[in-house]
């Protein structure tokens, strides 16, 4: 018996290693995803202390006399920690204008008195009373007169409640709701193809845009029990917890803010539904769709997780922001400051994401590979071993092993040798890192480097094309991330010390041929020859060049140029797919990096911030206008079927 069960066991483990996309997510999926959201959620959180810890905090001193003068003068000698207001009320704290007030009483012969009165329920409020403590202490020594410091929290225990439930609830919301979406988008999809009966529901006189509308609403409805249901759990469940570790303080649950943070679970059901539902579309089983909705999951994780830590108001761009605004309007909400406009354009937004992601579904679901997901366009190989294809793009499995491996080798090798020798770390990177993989893959499987990546000539009007794209594209895209995502200054100020400024003794060619020529060369072989090729196999043109944006993005590994990268990322795919050829996006990127270095050289781009609006307007419209002239030449010079 003991026999029969050592062999069982050893059967099912070769067969689970002879797979290899399990592999991969059991591998290298952890080596990716953790270190990614490691450093972003890191970099997040320390840029917003950074800004916290540089931030004067709002106070005021209510009351006469020299105890009150004294702290009025030794709060001014610190301009760098607070900010002085001529007067101040306790509602001023209550409603945010002031971070913390001190009251200063009337003086007794042989007792003085201080009320620090402040609001629990901010971090501001409480940092600012932290802050005054120190201040306190360092006033009113010990040999001076006998004196009373004691703290006024405005807070009530609902909105110390909410405040506590706003630390966790929002992430904890955003990943049920993603959990309650996965496994029942799967079933309907990939689950249903494996049990037989897609065809027979095929048949049925029924549209199949009603048919995927009517799987994606189900899916929504129990995503959304999902996660109405751990709103209501998780609430209870941190108060009782605050309620153990403080026997002496009694938090009630705030059920009316709970009950309106449910107002951002349906619209991020209906997205995370609408999305798995059409990649589940895609995979061959429920193994396959499993390998191909846990990247998406964790990629839908980041955002929220940033929006979770970081110190965003839901306010303009950041309420379009795909998943980010739902724990930014789930936090608002359980601590009462959301504001309708705020709530209707998250709600909005992510609707609107999820209809696109709905079209998306709809395409797949009019297609023919709804019923034959194995047919690979233009004779992209299976995987299943039929040798070698000599004329033949990556497959969609080559795509994300490569990137996989590129970001482990970057992480855990590449970025310590660039904190050693940027330059040398840099380069080893690029052509070690990237080259080298691309090198790799193609001896590997039997393919020509050259038609791997689709290096071969262009026509000429897509090269015009292809340099309008790289000369002008970047003034749209710093302008937009200027607007959505501005960089803090002390970053800008680190990438100009370290790539283009004199103290390195670099000069201005050699610096373009670090930063312009290597990237273009490098980087484009590997993303826009390799990871793009290979995820058109799978995916339609547009979906695979938003996604290699998005891998683009994240491989830089930098929160703070994900969304310029990712802009970037989806120009170049646009480019290399129209044309046929991966030289156009090469041709571009140089040109786009090359430009960027030429103003930090010059410190033309520390003028952008001073321009007036309708300066701004007119750069940014008319970078518009030649960028998309751009992409037009290069789509009129495309050859039939591109890449």
């Amino acid at each position: 018996m003991t026999s029969h069960v050592a062999v069982t066991a050893a059967k099912e483990l070769r067969e689970t290693l002879r797979d290899r996309r399990t592999l991969a997510v059991m591998v290298l999926l952890p080596l990716v995803v953790y270190p990614m959201m490691a450093l972003l959620t890191t970099q997040v959180v320390a840029t917003r202390e950074l800004k916290r810890e540089a931030r004067p905090v709002e106070v005021a001193v209510s009351g006469q006399g020299p105890v009150a003068d004294d702290l009025r003068r030794r709060i001014g000698e610190q301009p760098k920690v607070f900010r002085l207001n001529e007067q101040g009320q306790a509602a001023d704290v209550h409603r945010g204008r002031l971070d913390a007030l001190v009251v200063v009483h009337a003086s007794e012969p042989h007792r003085r008195s201080v009320d620090v009165v402040y609001d629990a329920a901010r971090d501001e409020s409480r940092r600012a009373a932290e802050r005054l403590d120190e201040l306190l202490a360092r006033a009113l020594p010990a040999e001076c007169l006998p004196i009373d410091v004691s703290k006024k929290n405005l807070a009530s225990k609902d909105d110390i409640g909410g405040h506590l439930l706003s630390k966790v609830l929002p992430i904890a919301v955003v990943l049920m709701v993603l959990l309650g979406a996965f496994y029942p988008a799967i079933d309907v999809t990939a689950g249903e193809r494996e049990r037989g009966t897609l065809e027979t529901v095929l048949s049925a006189p029924i549209g199949r845009f009603d048919l995927l509308l009517g799987k994606v609403l189900a899916v929504t409805a129990v995503a959304s029990l999902t996660g109405l249901v751990n709103l209501g759990s998780i609430s209870v469940t941190l108060i009782h917890a605050a309620r153990l570790a403080a026997s002496q303080v009694l938090l009630p649950v705030p059920w009316s803010r709970a009950a309106a943070a449910a107002i951002a679970v349906v619209p991020a059901a209906f997205l995370f539904a609408a999305l798995f539902v059409a990649i589940g579309s895609i995979a061959r089983g429920f193994k396959e769709a499993q390998n191909l909705l846990m990247p998406v999951y964790f990629l839908c994780v980041a955002p929220a997780l940033i929006g979770a830590v970081g110190d965003y108001p839901l306010s303009g761009a950041a309420a379009w922001v795909p998943v980010m605004n739902v724990t930014l309007l789930v936090r608002d909400m359980v601590l009462g400051h959301a504001t309708v406009s705020a709530a209707l354009a998250s709600v909005a937004s992510t609707l609107l994401y999820g209809g696109l992601a709905l079209a998306l579904a709809a395409r797949i679901y009019d297609s023919e590979r709804l019923l034959h997901p194995e047919a690979a366009p233009r004779g992209a190989d299976d995987d299943a071993g039929q040798g070698p294809v000599l004329d033949a793009p990556p497959t969609a499995g080559h795509a994300l092993l490569m990137f996989a491996a590129g970001f482990v080798l970057l992480y855990f090798v590449f970025v310590p040798w660039q904190h050693r020798s940027l330059v040398v770390g840099l380069l080893a990177s690029q052509w070690l890192g990237m080259v080298g993989l691309t090198v790799l893959l193609a001896r590997a499987t039997g393919r020509p480097l050259v038609a791997m990546v689709a290096l071969r000539p262009p026509p000429a009007r897509s090269l015009v094309g292809a340099a309008l794209v790289g000369a002008t594209a970047w003034g749209a895209v710093a302008l937009l991330t200027d607007w959505l995502v501005p960089v803090p200054k002390e970053v800008v100020e680190q990438l100009r010390r370290a790539f283009v400024s004199d103290q390195h003794g670099r000069g201005l060619f050699v610096n373009l041929l670090l930063v312009a020529l290597t990237p273009a060369v490098c980087e484009e072989m590997f993303f826009r020859g390799v990871v793009l090729r290979g995820l058109a196999t799978r995916l339609p043109p547009l979906g695979a060049a938003v996604l290699t944006g998005v891998l683009f993005g994240l491989y830089h590994l930098d929160v703070w140029r994900l969304l310029p990268s990712t802009t970037l990322g989806v120009l170049l795919s646009l480019l290399a797919l129209r044309s046929g050829s991966l030289v156009p996006a090469m041709v571009a990127h140089f040109l786009n990096n090359a430009v960027l270095v030429i103003l930090a050289t010059a410190k033309l781009d520390e003028r952008f911030s001073n321009l007036g609006s309708g300066l701004t307007v007119a750069i940014f419209s008319t970078s518009i206008v030649l960028t998309t002239l751009g992409l037009w030449l290069v789509r009129r010079s495309a050859p039939q079927g591109g890449l």
